[in-house]
């Protein structure tokens, strides 16, 4: 089998065991799978050629069909400081709510958090610590500009 056909099935497969722990029965599927996909990429020249077939055949369609069926009942493998730990995927969904809140939080908030800090700036600027800052900023960049 041509090499670039093999990563491309091998990272398929890897999908599957680097994403979910999979039961018995679903290993089994996933390698009655992945071995009709072998089979077609050895009837294949090159990544090209595999890629337009597999897309065009019912594999594919099986791949995605299974794949949907494992998310949907195997637990998540999510990998945290360079270990394991494997998440139900109602741990996964609450985590991903968890980070799409914290980010709505973030954007709400940052129009105040930015007028606060216009207004500590200002009142720096309009006293003599702002002066020192602005000599300093004036310093730096002539020294940038005559480069020493």
């Amino acid at each position: 089998m041509n090499e670039f056909v093999k990563q491309s099935i091998d990272g398929r497969k890897m999908a599957f065991s680097n994403s979910y722990e999979l039961s018995f029965e679903y290993q089994k599927k996933v390698d009655e799978l992945f071995k009709k996909i072998e089979d077609l990429g050895k009837q294949c020249n090159d990544a090209l050629e595999f890629e337009n077939k597999f897309a065009n055949s019912s594999l594919n369609i099986e791949y995605t069909n299974l794949f949907t069926e494992i998310a949907s009942n195997c637990k998540c493998i999510i990998p945290v400081n360079s270990e394991t730990e494997v998440k139900s995927n109602g741990e996964v969904i609450i985590d991903e709510v968890k980070s799409d809140l914290k980010y709505a939080v973030d954007d709400l908030t940052m129009p105040a958090r930015r007028k606060l800090r216009d207004e500590i700036d200002s009142k720096i600027y309009d006293s003599p610590l702002g002066n020192i800052k602005q000599a300093g900023n004036t310093v730096s960049l002539f020294k940038k500009i005559f480069k020493k």
